[in-house]
């Protein structure tokens, strides 16, 4: 099943590892090189394979998601988002849900190769804001 959905791209892949890379299971860190300019981007590994990447703001004393994404991490080292929230939209998506053991109970292709899309961009979108030097992936451009 996962070969019909739609993992990062190469460079999208690249940013995603330098953000996760050494969190342990729970762990989580904030990336706030832009000193207020842009949003912070804060990284979460909620299990073993699963990872959350988030923009927040406060409102009214909550904090606000703009946007959070979930992502699965494969055995093959692919990585899938799963899910899409923006809460100031009141909009949560599900496009994959996978249990931690790698079981997908549902999928929404559509909405899954939308979130992928999106994240593509997202990733080079918060390596730019945060000023991240990224190698570029071995073999050239992305797919």
């Amino acid at each position: 099943m996962l070969t019909t959905l739609k993992a990062l791209r190469p460079s999208a892949l690249a940013v995603f590892n330098h953000l996760t890379h050494g969190l342990d299971l729970g762990g989580h860190r904030k990336l706030d090189n832009a000193s207020g300019t842009f949003m912070a981007v804060c990284v979460e590994k909620i299990t073993e394979r699963h990872y959350s990447i988030a923009h927040y703001f406060e409102q009214n004393g909550d904090l606000v998601a703009d946007p959070e994404l979930t992502f699965f991490r494969s055995d093959d080292g692919a990585v899938y988002p799963c899910t899409f929230q923006q809460d100031n939209l009141a909009m949560y998506r599900i496009g994959l849900d996978i249990t931690p053991e790698g079981v997908i109970e549902h999928t929404s292709i559509k909405e899954q190769h939308e979130q992928a899309v999106f994240a593509d961009d997202w990733m080079r979108n918060i390596a730019d804001q945060q000023g991240l030097k990224i190698e570029a992936p071995a073999g050239g451009a992305d797919e």
